[in-house]
């Protein structure tokens, strides 16, 4: 039962249910207040009672940049995060975030579709929809029509780009990078991506144990990478220090220098990141299992894994035959 309180020439309401937050209101009758407690019980009864609280407006803008604030800074995605929330603040910014809605988002993907890749439209709906959904599970607010959704625009299917042997001595030739050098080897033999290697500090380095440990990663979840022979000789070569950075290139100046060096190789459909899809073909080949590959390379999923390996047919020819006479 609700409880009124006289207070001077006014009546007060409480309102107290098990599960829901105490609810208050004061009004010039005591019929008044009668009433609202009563509608307030009734609908708490029926669980279509939404606290005062957690029917406040927030617009698009405000609930994307509360989400970059407290969420996204703490995730390594955080810089392409705040790229990307500019073209969903552009289209939607003004608007509350409860008028939203499915047919919203379906406009919004068909319009990105003619200027930018499906993957880039495909992160950009991701994070409105992390924005969403911590919004209604941890900041308390509602969205009576629900959280508005659209279908995932198709990814392609990978390039299915190898970079054999040759054609990273190629790039190696043709580039006029030292650093770059041995940055490009270094790829084909971990996996590693650009920006992990590139962040690469020597008190991360264990020649003994040759690893290397990325505490950042671009899925956010640290691992230890092993180092082949070859590429414990590539960091070697760079050192070693006792603290610091091994690599001084910053990633966007690698992508620049391997660009140049693929045009003067004659190789310029070719990009930084084919890099990894060989060593991560390379590290299959050699007859590694997808639980040991995905240690390795850091990939969460072996759908993930399986974008990024391309196998070589001839040599699988080989190993079914090998296995075909034992």
């Amino acid at each position: 039962m609700a409880t009124l309180q006289k207070r001077g020439d006014k009546w007060r309401c409480i309102v107290r249910i098990k599960g829901y937050p105490q609810q208050t209101k004061t009004f010039s009758s005591r019929a008044e207040a009668e009433v609202w407690g009563r509608e307030v019980e009734s609908r708490m009864a029926c669980g279509e009672f939404v606290a005062a609280a957690s029917r406040r407006r927030i617009t698009v803008q405000e609930m994307l940049q509360r989400y970059l604030d407290e969420v996204s800074i703490t995730k390594a995605s955080h810089k392409a995060d705040i790229s990307r929330a500019k073209p969903l603040v552009a289209a939607f910014g003004k608007l509350y975030a409860h008028v939203i809605t499915s047919p919203d988002l379906s406009r919004y993907k068909a319009k990105r579709l003619l200027s930018v890749s499906p993957q880039t439209v495909l992160h950009e709906l991701n994070l409105l929809h992390r924005s969403y959904r911590i919004a209604a599970e941890e900041w308390g607010l509602v969205f009576p029509n629900g959280i508005p959704r659209t279908r995932r625009p198709s990814i392609p299917s990978s390039r299915g780009q190898r970079v054999p042997a040759e054609d990273v001595d190629r790039l190696v030739a043709a580039t006029e990078s030292q650093e770059m050098k041995v940055i490009i080897r270094f790829a084909v033999e971990t996996a590693m991506r650009r920006g992990e290697i590139v962040g690469i500090r020597w008190e991360h380095v264990n020649l003994q144990r040759r690893s290397v440990y990325l505490p950042e990663t671009k899925t956010d979840q640290p691992r230890t990478v092993p180092l082949s022979t070859v590429a414990l000789e590539l960091l070697e070569s760079m050192g070693p220090e006792d603290t610091g950075k091994v690599f001084t290139l910053a990633p966007d100046s690698v992508t620049q220098a391997f660009k140049r060096a693929a045009v003067r190789a004659r190789m310029g459909e070719v990009n930084f990141h084919d890099l990894r899809h060989e060593a991560t073909s390379r590290l299959f080949e050699k007859g590694l299992n997808v639980i040991e590959v995905a240690r390795i390379t850091g990939h969460k999923t072996l759908a993930m894994l399986d974008r990024y390996t391309h196998l070589d047919v001839s040599k699988l020819v080989q190993k079914l035959d090998i296995l075909g006479r034992m």
